[in-house]
């Protein structure tokens, strides 16, 4: 009787420990750049890293730890990561899903489908025209933005915590 009883208070307890979410099981994939803006516009209260890569891009690829290291360092602050991805849709099952997967990718991932660069990318900064990596950091109505690579952990971490600060 107490050996059953141990084994579902046993059992009891493991089943309400916190369960590790994979961010990424699903990866929301938004039509249009004003998708985007809509979280953006959500994250008021919050510092939000809006990386923009692709899975083709050596630059984009070597700085990824960057923000996976920021996202574990960073969790008990009001920071966002959310790393969104320009590949081709078409490729979300064949090529977004399996890198995702291979390189341990933590933060949240989308893939932003809305390939007209043009008409948005100056919504993010008016000295872009869409060449990747690219890393947008806004914190009210401050923003932070840089073209290309983090090529240090500690470069990022500075621009994050400028604004953190203010």
């Amino acid at each position: 009787m107490k050996i059953t009883l141990i084994l579902t208070m046993t059992l009891l307890v493991l089943s309400c420990k916190p369960k590790h979410i994979d961010k990424n099981e699903t990866i929301e994939v938004l039509d249009q750049f004003s998708e985007l803006q809509s979280i953006i516009d959500a994250e008021k209260d919050n510092l939000l890293v809006l990386n923009f890569w692709s899975t083709y891009c050596p630059p984009c690829i070597k700085e990824m730890p960057h923000f996976k290291k920021l996202e574990s360092q960073y969790k008990t602050k009001k920071v966002r990561v959310l790393l969104v991805s320009l590949d081709d849709v078409a490729k979300l099952d064949s090529r977004l899903y399996p890198f995702v997967k291979q390189h341990g990718i933590v933060p949240e991932v989308v893939l932003l489908k809305d390939q007209n660069y043009t008409k948005w990318t100056e919504k993010i900064d008016a000295s872009w025209y869409g060449a990747l990596p690219a890393t947008l950091i806004i914190k009210g109505d401050k923003r932070l933005f840089r073209f290309g690579s983090y090529d240090l952990y500690n470069d990022l971490k500075l621009d994050v915590d400028s604004l953190l600060e203010k």
